[in-house]
């Protein structure tokens, strides 16, 4: 926000951001913990109770892991959403 405005963002510059995720998360591979196993993956959006969401998702509460680990992603906005992106994972006896 600039002078009381939003600052507004090409969508080159909004795909640019999605790539860096994208990027981030291939690279993350080196420090997340190897899977030997099928697993799956539950994605979390926090939304507002107002906004408009797809009507595939559904409500869920909160999906927390016992004895885990959290690894911060990088972050990215549009014109209208903030997006913050975070791994969650099980931590391992030994630390891992």
């Amino acid at each position: 926000v600039e002078n009381g405005k939003a600052h507004e963002k090409s969508d080159k510059d909004i795909k640019n951001e999605i790539q860096a995720i994208i990027r981030q998360i291939t690279a993350s591979v080196t420090f997340l913990p190897l899977l030997e196993e099928s697993c799956t993956f539950d994605m979390l959006a926090y939304t507002d109770k107002e906004s408009d969401v797809p009507l595939e998702w559904e409500e869920s509460d909160a999906k927390l892991i016992q004895n885990s680990a959290h690894v911060k992603l990088r972050s990215f906005s549009t014109k209208v959403h903030q997006v913050d992106t975070m791994v969650a994972y099980k931590q391992e006896e030994d630390g891992i």
